[in-house]
C-alpha cells in the first residue's frame, strides 16, 4: 500500500502537537498498523479501551467514525494525527464538537431520545426495579436539559447552549474523551510508563481512573425519580472553560452535582454523607 503522508511541517500546522509529540505520535502509528500502514477498527478499539479507558462498544465504534474522515474502514496517518489533536488537545469548541458528534448516532445531526435511551440504558445503578421506564425516566429528565429550543430533540445548538452552561454534561452519555493522565502517558515514549499499545490490557486506563469512584466513569446517572446526578470526572485544564452556572445543590466533597428538575416538579434535598456522620 502506496501511501502519501502529511510531513512533520505540516503536521504542526494542521494540528495542536508540536515536533516531539508529533514524532512519538508516529511510532505509535507504527506500533499500532504494522504491515498494513492503516490503523483497522479492532486495532483502535483495543487502543481506546486498553489506552485511554473508553470502553463502552457503542461509543469505540462512533469514536472510530469520527476519525475515519473518508470512511474507508480504517485510519490512516493522516487521520490519527487530526484525530489525536482533536481528541487529546482540541480546543474547548472542537472538543464540544466532537463530543456531540460522537452521541449523534446516525449521524443526522440531532441527539434523538431514542439515541438517548440507547447510550444510558446500561448506566442506572444496578439493583431493584431497574428497568426501561427508569431509563425512559432519565431520557426525559436529560433531554429538558439539553433540549433548548424544546423541539423534542437536541441540535449542535442546543447542545453548545446547554454544556456552555454546565460542563459537566459534555460526557454525560459515556466517555469518548481520554483523561490528562492517559494523555500525559501516551506522549512519553518512557517504557516504564507507556507499554505498546494493547501489549497490557487495561494498564494505563485503570491506573488514570484512579480516584475517579465507582461505576461506570463518566455517565449521568438517577440520583432520585426526579433528580440527576452529573459525572465525577475532573476536568482536565483548558478542555472546559470555568462554568458560570453554580447550582445550589453542589456537593463538594465528592465532587458530585446534582441537578434539579424542570420548573414545577419538586426536588429532593441533597444530602452530603459527611455530615451525617
Amino acid at each position: 500500500m502506496n501511501t502519501t503522508r502529511m510531513t512533520i511541517d505540516d503536521a504542526l500546522k494542521l494540528t495542536n502537537f508540536n515536533r516531539q509529540e508529533i514524532e512519538i505520535l508516529t511510532r505509535r502509528f507504527s506500533e499500532l498498523t504494522g504491515q498494513l500502514e492503516k490503523i483497522d477498527r479492532p486495532r483502535f478499539r483495543d487502543l481506546l479501551a486498553d489506552t485511554f479507558g473508553v470502553d463502552d462498544s457503542l461509543l469505540m465504534d462512533r469514536v472510530f467514525r469520527c476519525f475515519d474522515l473518508d470512511a474507508d474502514n480504517y485510519i490512516s496517518y493522516d487521520e490519527f494525527l487530526k484525530g489525536m489533536s482533536i481528541f487529546m488537545k482540541g480546543r474547548w469548541e472542537d472538543q464540544l464538537k466532537f463530543c456531540f458528534r460522537v452521541y449523534d448516532l446516525n449521524g443526522d445531526r440531532y441527539i434523538s431520545k431514542e439515541e438517548m435511551f440507547q447510550m444510558l440504558k446500561n448506566c442506572l445503578v444496578k439493583g431493584a426495579e431497574e428497568d426501561e421506564d427508569g431509563v425512559k425516566d432519565l431520557v426525559d429528565l436529560v433531554l429538558k436539559k439539553l433540549d433548548e429550543d424544546r423541539d423534542g430533540r437536541v441540535s449542535e445548538a442546543d447542545w453548545n447552549g446547554a454544556i456552555s452552561k454546565e460542563t459537566l454534561l459534555m460526557e454525560a452519555f459515556g466517555q469518548c474523551l481520554p483523561s490528562p493522565k492517559t494523555i500525559e502517558i501516551f506522549l512519553n515514549l518512557n517504557p516504564d510508563e507507556a507499554p505498546v499499545p494493547g501489549a497490557n490490557p487495561n494498564a494505563l486506563a485503570s491506573s488514570a481512573r484512579g480516584g475517579v469512584g465507582s461505576g461506570p466513569p463518566g455517565r449521568i446517572r438517577l440520583a432520585s425519580p426526579n433528580r440527576l446526578e452529573l459525572p465525577a470526572k475532573p476536568m482536565a485544564g483548558p478542555r472546559h472553560p470555568p462554568s458560570k452556572h453554580v447550582h445550589p445543590h453542589v456537593l463538594h466533597g465528592a465532587r458530585r452535582v446534582v441537578v434539579a428538575p424542570a420548573a414545577g416538579v419538586p426536588a429532593l434535598p441533597a444530602v452530603d454523607k459527611k455530615q451525617t456522620k
